[in-house]
């Protein structure tokens, strides 16, 4: 049987997700940094979920971490957004060969993360044409 999630996990979690979007949807731009405080104030929690939401992130490619200056959101160059769509391509031919109506756990998160990188390169500042297909320019 598995042992349920503790509180401070799933509000971890829960606020990784609130913050993943509102990065995916451009409030900040590349290289804005995000006070643990502030965001811990705004959304009325310590810092310890919010430090751990922020983990996650950088983990996941939308934040970097700098000694000393905490966390920004990542900024995507052209190369990496043309290798996210080039990925993107490929994962979606190896879905499709598999015929399955659902991916599998890996291919499903693996998806999530290139769209992710893809959308974070349209952000002002991000090159959006780099990120298209070759077939939109």
């Amino acid at each position: 049987m598995d042992t349920p999630l503790s509180p401070r996990t799933a509000l971890c979690d829960a606020l990784a997700e609130r913050l993943r979007e509102r990065i995916l949807g451009h409030e900040w731009p590349a290289g804005a940094a995000l006070d643990e405080g502030a965001l811990a104030r705004d959304y009325g929690v310590s810092r310890t979920p919010v430090r751990e939401a922020l983990k996650l992130l950088q983990h996941d490619g939308l934040l970097q971490g700098f000694l000393g200056r905490g966390v920004v959101v990542a900024s995507v160059p052209p190369h990496e957004a043309r290798e996210a769509q080039a990925l993107r391509g490929l994962l979606l031919g190896h879905a499709a060969e598999q015929g399955s109506a659902e991916p599998s756990d890996l291919l499903a998160r693996l998806l999530r993360l290139v769209e992710q990188r893809l959308r974070l390169a349209r952000q002002p500042g991000g090159d959006a044409a780099a990120a298209q297909p070759a077939s939109k320019r």
